[in-house]
């Protein structure tokens, strides 16, 4: 993804699994983009390299296993309750597009 195909101002994105390099990247580029961004890690140190410097209004890091079914629904839960909704999700992994889906509408991308 570059920045060029994420269009300005479009709300909140989830992005999983930031403690990998490119998902770190994604999140990034959409904060540069005006987008709010929430983002899990599965580790506190995964996300304390990637969080230096987020702004705190618009980047919210959680510590979570995204592919546990549990642990995705309080993600949701946490989010939605920051940002109020959830307009797409950056699964690189693959494993949780249909927890958030079955639970909203939003645009979801692998």
């Amino acid at each position: 993804m570059s920045v060029s195909e994420i269009a300005p101002n479009r709300g909140v994105v989830l992005v999983t699994d930031i403690g990998f390099e490119h998902g770190a990247r994604i999140a990034t580029e959409f904060l540069d983009a005006g987008w709010s961004v929430a983002a899990t890690a599965r580790t506190v140190t995964e996300l304390v390299r990637v969080m230096a410097g987020k702004p705190t209004h618009r980047f919210f890091a959680i510590v979570a296993d995204p592919t546990d079914r549990w642990q995705a629904d309080r993600i949701l839960d946490r989010v939605t309750t920051r940002f109020g909704a959830i307009n797409r999700v950056i699964d690189p992994a693959g494993a949780v597009n249909s927890a958030w889906l079955q639970r909203g509408s939003f645009e979801a991308v692998a």
